[in-house]
């Protein structure tokens, strides 16, 4: 038997804890990081960000002549008001394309990476 618990964790008989339904903004990020460099895009992602203003988008992704800038957000993650400033800004650039991505939007990633 499995308990579901909120934000689709469950815990299975083992005690052992399962992710169902949703996936951690790390590892969507690393899927998606994987699907770029797999249609050969150059992937840009800060580790650490001290040091950068607030809001920075996650990724910048670049197959000139496309620049790609994404905020990725885990299924119920929310967008803070630093990350949605930044986003207005850059999507008043001149060839920036920006995008506010989740783990449900996988196939319109795909489609906008091929």
């Amino acid at each position: 038997m499995t308990v579901a618990l909120p934000r689709g964790l469950a815990y299975p008989r083992s005690g052992k804890a399962v992710l169902i339904g949703d996936e951690s903004e790390k590892h969507f990020l690393g899927r998606v990081t994987r699907l770029a460099e797999l249609y050969g895009w150059v992937v840009w992602h800060t580790l650490d960000s001290t040091g950068t203003r607030a809001g920075e988008p996650d990724l910048r992704l670049v197959r000139p002549p496309r620049y790609v800038v994404a905020e990725l957000k885990s299924q119920h993650g929310r967008v803070r008001l630093e990350q949605r400033q930044a986003l207005w800004l850059l999507e008043r650039c001149t060839g920036i394309e920006t995008y506010l991505w989740k783990p449900s939007d996988f196939q319109q990633i795909v489609e906008v990476l091929k």
